[in-house]
């Protein structure tokens, strides 16, 4: 696990887990939040946070592209 801090961007997607982000590259990241409904679900969008595991971000600010 790491603590290095992130700035991704892509799709945001809500599965029936969570939330979901896919990159360009189509790299897949699961998006911790606190925020339990996202209005940008369906969008594109910037992630800014922490990585939380190989392929989890602790979200600290989810906003448009």
């Amino acid at each position: 696990m790491s603590a290095d801090r992130r700035r991704v961007s892509g799709a945001l997607s809500r599965g029936r887990r969570g939330l979901f982000l896919t990159t360009t590259d189509d790299v897949v990241w699961i998006i911790e939040s606190e925020e339990p409904e996202c209005e940008f679900v369906g969008s594109a969008v910037i992630v800014e946070g922490v990585v939380a595991g190989r392929d989890r971000l602790r979200a600290d600010w989810i906003g448009p592209v």
